[in-house]
């Protein structure tokens, strides 16, 4: 529930917040008497670490040149429009919307009302970004607003450009409103938008990313659950690259949903036979799970089995179905060794000797790959598509490879050599999944 503390743990309760009454409004009316603005941010590479970042992994992530840009005209009246060149538009009366947000006692109640007013999905992303900022500035728009999207980030193919969205969204009603958002809240604020107000379950690196990146260079984000690590500069000569399957990727799909649900069920089975507790999976040693994974955690278990003997875990982002069948052991076994892989990955890269570390750092990209495919997110097309890449090899430039974001499809990273660009792109033209023909690589 929003307005929330700076923490983005405790929120504050909405009947406390004190918003502006009318006659403190002119100073807002005078900030929306411009024309326009525009918010603009970049979708991302997740060069490792994926979906641990809901189990507090350290993740290694990278902004691509790709962009999204919002604009916000003011409007008469007080209805909201939404266009997008790839979707459509719609309109939706903000009164009730706003009445909501002050007295916000339930976000299923703002859910209700985008559902009365027949929002659709897509243009949740935005609305539930005004709702969001809102909800945490105490600051409302005196007139209609129109939201203009044009975005050059892939969609669906796992490169984030749902938080490239938000973050351009929220940074519009930044310069819109006169409010800068401090630290990370503008990231949180995404997250926080797309899981109540589009129902995708997903972590935060995507939104730091887009928010905190720089291009060129990975973001170290340990997810527990915002901080930004010391960017780590690439070798020269050394690429990462984003090759799409032309397979449609999506947070809010059920692969996803399972992994994520199994993982927060083997953390908790084994905090019950250790009788210990740790805030994030990815606190558990490797060697702890090595030592008990065989005895402990099932290989799989259905949620009826779980919810009679563990009754509950600690995501409330996670929704245990009894009918379903949940891949518990590969699913808390990735977040553990990918927080490890991802460390060691840092800190070779950050000793500058390519020849000696670059081969080591695609093996680890190779097992991340191996991890997704186990607990349910790989996919027949990114698997072939990366054993090319390991065909040719660090020999031949190409030094690691793995499905990323969500898994399920979207997008294989590439670590390569500049040289090995050119075997990549015909590689690409050669591999091609997508109805549309080769997809261009994201760089």
């Amino acid at each position: 529930m929003i307005p929330m503390s700076e923490s983005g743990n405790a929120p504050r309760v909405a009947a406390e917040t004190n918003w502006p009454c009318r006659n403190e409004f002119r100073t807002l009316v005078e900030t929306m008497m411009r024309t326009s603005v525009i918010g603009e941010a970049p979708g991302r590479i997740d060069f490792m670490g994926g979906v641990a970042d809901y189990s507090g992994s350290l993740v290694l992530e990278t902004p691509i040149r790709a962009t999204t840009r919002v604009k916000v005209t003011s409007l008469a009246g007080s209805n909201l429009r939404v266009a997008s060149k790839d979707y459509g538009s719609c309109e939706l009366d903000w009164n009730p919307l706003a009445a909501a947000v002050i007295h916000w006692v339930s976000d299923a109640l703002l859910r209700d009302q985008l559902d009365i007013q027949k929002v659709p999905q897509w243009a949740r992303y935005v609305v539930g970004s005004l709702l969001v900022f809102c909800g945490e500035t105490r600051w409302l728009p005196t007139c209609g607003l129109a939201f203009t999207v044009t975005s050059q980030v892939p969609q669906s193919s796992g490169v984030s450009s749902s938080a490239a969205l938000e973050v351009a969204t929220l940074r519009a009603l930044e310069i819109l409103s006169g409010i800068k958002l401090k630290g990370t809240r503008l990231a949180h604020l995404g997250q926080r938008a797309e899981n109540l107000f589009v129902g995708a379950p997903c972590g935060l690196m995507d939104q730091l990313t887009s928010a905190h990146g720089r291009h060129g260079s990975l973001l170290p984000i340990c997810c527990r659950p915002d901080y930004l690590g010391e960017l780590v500069s690439l070798p020269t000569e050394v690429l990462v690259v984003g090759w799409p399957s032309g397979v449609k990727h999506a947070v809010s799909a059920s692969p996803y949903a399972t992994a994520r649900a199994a993982a927060f069920m083997g953390k908790k089975i084994l905090e019950t036979h250790l009788q210990r507790r740790w805030n994030h999976a990815a606190e558990i040693p490797p060697s702890l799970l090595h030592r008990h994974a065989e005895t402990m955690l099932p290989e799989v278990m259905t949620g009826k089995e779980f919810l009679r003997l563990y009754k509950s875990v600690d995501d409330p982002l996670s929704n245990i179905l009894p009918t379903r069948t949940y891949p518990v052991r590969a699913a808390v076994r990735f977040p553990i060794e990918e927080n490890f892989r991802c460390t060691l990955a840092a800190s070779l890269l950050r000793t500058g000797k390519k020849s000696e570390i670059l081969p080591q750092t695609g093996e680890l990209m190779l097992q991340s790959h191996e991890g997704y495919s186990a607990m349910g997110l790989g996919c027949p097309k990114t698997d072939e598509m990366v054993d090319a890449l390991h065909r040719i090899g660090p020999d031949g430039g190409i030094y690691g490879a793995r499905v990323s974001g969500g898994g399920s499809g979207g997008t294989v990273v590439v670590l390569l050599a500049q040289r090995a660009f050119p075997k990549l792109r015909s590689l690409a033209r050669e591999i091609c999944f997508s109805e549309k023909g080769p997809q261009p690589l994201i760089m």
